[in-house]
């Protein structure tokens, strides 16, 4: 984690903190004790994650894949902690034929839930992010070839919204967009700057 990267994931953990410490109300934020969410859809780039001829040029949109758990708690929040992957492809001059970059991660924070019952369930969530890229656009060298193409571990936050539907007792619809921010440094020295958007849809078991 850079310099420039710790006051911000400190200030994002504080808020977080703070948010899941305010007391709720008495109703249970889904009507249920836990759930799962499976969920695939498209990561797209709003820009280049480097400028120039550095790794990371040239960056597109790719597929997404998502599982999160949620526990809801008393009242207007609920707690979440996931794991998803981003495959964002390459088009740049100088990518390789199969150029693609692999963010892998987890993610946790807080849902604010405007309305917590019935059969639609809207949310906003807020949460820090870290991420691990790997990538085929990166040479590698006698002493770090086996990590080569595998950056640090990058740490960054997300916002979002979205919506479960109830379909039954205990299975539903949910949709998801995200936004997210975070930076990570490659073998070399350079560092991938990542910020995109997200939109996931899927099922969610309710437990």
């Amino acid at each position: 984690m850079t310099s420039a990267q710790r006051p911000v994931l400190v200030a994002l953990v504080a808020t977080l903190g703070i948010i899941a410490g305010i007391p709720g109300g008495t109703v249970n934020a889904q009507e249920s004790p836990l759930v799962l969410e499976v969920q695939g859809g498209a990561a797209v780039p709003l820009g280049d994650f480097a400028d120039g001829t550095d790794p990371g040029y040239g960056t597109t949109s790719g597929p997404t894949l998502a599982f999160t758990f949620v526990l809801p708690g008393d009242g207007w929040r609920a707690l979440y902690a996931g794991f998803a992957q981003h495959r964002f492809g390459c088009q740049a001059a100088g990518c390789d034929a199969e150029g693609r970059y692999v963010a892998t991660g987890f993610n946790v924070g807080v849902r604010i839930v405007p309305v917590n019952h019935g059969p639609v369930i809207p949310w906003v969530r807020l949460g820090a992010v870290t991420t691990r890229v790997e990538t085929d656009d990166l040479a590698a060298s006698p002493s770090s070839s086996a990590y080569a193409g595998v950056s640090d571990l990058g740490f960054g936050g997300e916002a979002g919204v979205g919506v479960l539907v109830r379909l039954g007792r205990s299975i539903g619809w949910s949709a998801t967009g995200l936004y997210t921010l975070v930076n990570t440094d490659l073998p070399g020295g350079s560092t991938l700057s990542m910020r995109y958007v997200a939109a996931q849809t899927g099922f969610s078991l309710l437990f």
